[in-house]
């Protein structure tokens, strides 16, 4: 239990491990509000949609001066630290009552005292967080999904980090909008409507439903005013003291604030999150050879030019959030862990694996924070991703290293007893090869390499080697004893863990190593021949000629035949799933509990 709270409170540790894990969503609290209230007191009254022009300007504020940083940080430590400190209590009073005064203490007493002191820690944690915001919106986040591992008192009161909360006043959006698009003039030159009631309001901004003149129903992102400074001026603290203390940390953390550093810069910056929005639409709808193929997920594309570095229209997604797909379900009547809803969920699994394959395979640009927020589920389990402001390049020379990681941790699963060591010692070199680093005295175990690379790519119930334990908490764990990862590994990583515990949730068997092989063999086959990134092929399809004529690219029999297949087999898919709803709920289960046999099944045969 203590080391659980531990990694909770302290906000550098919280990244759990070293993967630097970081979401997009949070809360506003009502010091937040106040404080935009008080950017709006300085302008004049605010301008209607329907009538009046918007002439103020928004004042963004500066950066957080180093004593201002320390403040926020002391703060902090000293709002949470007592909750640490009970649990310590708590322990130490428990092993005195068992070993000194003889006492015998039953596992449900004792199960209910550390309930209790779960209800008063995650309380005092969740209102610090709520307060503060900043990045300790970000690192409450990472608790909030992570329910294999953390008390459920935790995860529950911290899972308002991924919903919306306490807007921005709409005066102020009306503001901001009208100042980064329409440059002072009202928000009814660019929309028709523009609901005041946002769908979601996070952290960083928030999201509106409008419709522009044309008709089309769009979202409407726009960046809260006082929100970025205190971001940067979170990560530069988590910067300073994880370089300061580098010798005393048993991980390398500096390496991990940077990366997070210039992840948060991206998402900070609306104009480079349209820009990722269309590589990462690219990426998705390309086989890792590159050839043209049915997207498994969507991903919601800027309109236009209307972006700017903290307003951004786009395409306007329906369905439910991930973190909300139970709770929508249950009211359909959908229990959890029947045949419908196992099936359901390895449709979701099965998309967002092949999406992220395509993208680390083959385009090497891949979406860096794939949290149960940031996944929409639609009618007939159709699954969209949205907010593309963390985002990660990977060149064409780490591809090939990674494919041959995956690979190496499917071939040491499929190992017998005679195979093993031969398998691990393929994994131990490949892990080296990549970069990472280990604790000195332990660099010379095989066990804790190969434990590291099956932490990450293999099953979610691979026993690992050498007695190491798969709960990263645990101290056993071998992230913990990780003290370097290459930068590349940060949001890679994040984003594997992360599947991992999406299956884990929706209670779905799950292989990254085995859905991943194929995209692998592929990337390897073609490393040798560098082609034009996809982005690049898109805008030459069709270009002029040196005589002035148009160059049009040829449609391939292969692609026509591909397009037509996954036409034929999607129109017998939605037949089916028409013809089983209409059945009588006894036949509709034994429908269902056979299909889900044939998955289970398939994926066994594959492995």
């Amino acid at each position: 239990m203590v080391p659980i709270i531990l990694t909770l409170l302290l906000s550098w540790n919280l990244i759990v491990g070293s993967r630097g894990f970081k979401n997009s969503f949070g809360v506003t609290s009502r010091k937040t509000r106040h404080n935009e209230w008080e950017i709006i007191s300085r302008f004049a009254a605010t301008a209607r949609l329907d009538t009046d022009s918007v002439n103020s300007g928004i004042e963004f504020p500066p950066p957080l001066t180093p004593i201002q940083r320390t403040t926020r940080a002391i703060e902090f430590y000293k709002r949470v630290l007592p909750v640490l400190a009970a649990y310590k209590a708590k322990e130490f009073e428990l092993r005195i009552r068992r070993e000194t005064m003889r006492e015998e203490i039953d596992e449900m007493a004792e199960e209910r005292i550390w309930k209790d002191l779960d209800e008063w820690g995650s309380t005092r944690v969740a209102e610090t967080i709520q307060e503060m915001k900043g990045f300790y919106v970000k690192t409450g986040q990472v608790i909030s999904t992570r329910v294999d591992l953390f008390p459920e008192a935790y995860t529950s009161k911290l899972q308002q980090l991924q919903d919306g909360l306490e807007p921005m006043p709409f005066e102020l959006v009306e503001k901001v909008v009208s100042q980064e698009l329409l440059d002072g003039a009202p928000l009814s030159e660019l929309f028709a409507t523009f609901d005041q009631k946002p769908l979601g309001a996070a952290s960083i901004a928030q999201v509106h439903r409008a419709t522009l003149l044309d008709g089309r129903v769009v979202a409407v992102k726009l960046q809260r005013p006082n929100v970025e400074p205190k971001l940067q001026g979170d990560v530069a603290n988590l910067k300073r003291i994880s370089k300061a203390l580098a010798k005393s940390l048993p991980v390398d953390y500096y390496t991990v604030f940077c990366e997070l550093g210039d992840a948060l810069t991206n998402e900070l910056n609306f104009l480079a999150e349209a820009q990722a929005m269309k590589k990462i639409d690219l990426a998705i709808s390309h086989e890792v050879d590159g050839q043209k193929s049915k997207r498994p997920v969507t991903i919601p594309l800027p309109i236009g030019e209307l972006v700017s570095q903290r307003v951004l229209v786009m395409d306007f997604v329906e369905g439910v959030p991930l973190n909300k797909l139970q709770q929508t379900m249950k009211e359909k009547g959908i229990e959890p862990g029947t045949p419908e809803a196992k099936i359901a969920g390895r449709r979701i699994l099965e998309s967002l694996s092949m999406a992220f394959g395509r993208m680390i395979f083959g385009a090497g640009f891949i979406h860096g924070d794939p949290h149960p927020g940031n996944i929409f589920i639609g009618d007939g389990g159709k699954v969209s991703l949205i907010d593309c402001g963390q985002f990660k390049a990977l060149p064409r020379p780490q591809r090939v290293q990674l494919a041959e990681l995956v690979l190496a941790v499917r071939e040491y699963q499929r190992s017998s007893d005679k195979e093993l060591p031969e398998s691990k010692k393929e994994l131990v070199r490949l892990v080296r090869k990549f970069g990472v680093k280990v604790r000195e005295d332990r660099e010379q175990d095989d066990n804790l390499w190969c434990s590291v690379a099956l932490f990450l790519f293999g099953d979610a119930d691979q026993k690992l080697p050498g007695g190491y334990s798969s709960n990263e908490l645990d101290d056993e764990s071998p992230i913990k004893l990780v003290t370097s990862f290459p930068q590349e590994f940060v949001l890679l990583g994040r984003a594997t863990v992360l599947l991992k515990g999406i299956a884990k949730k929706l209670d779905v068997p799950f292989s990254l190593a085995n859905k991943w092989a194929d995209g692998c063999l592929l990337s390897k086959d073609t490393a040798s021949n560098p082609t034009l990134p996809l982005w690049g092929k898109e805008t030459t399809q069709v270009s002029q000629s040196s005589e002035g004529g148009e160059i049009k690219e040829k449609v391939r029999f292969k692609q026509v035949t591909k397009v037509l297949k996954d036409w034929g087999r999607g129109k017998k898919s939605r037949f089916l799933e028409r013809s089983v709803k209409k059945l009588p709920p006894r036949w509709k289960n034994k429908v269902l509990e056979y299909k889900l046999r044939q998955e289970e099944k398939k994926d066994d045969t594959a492995k």
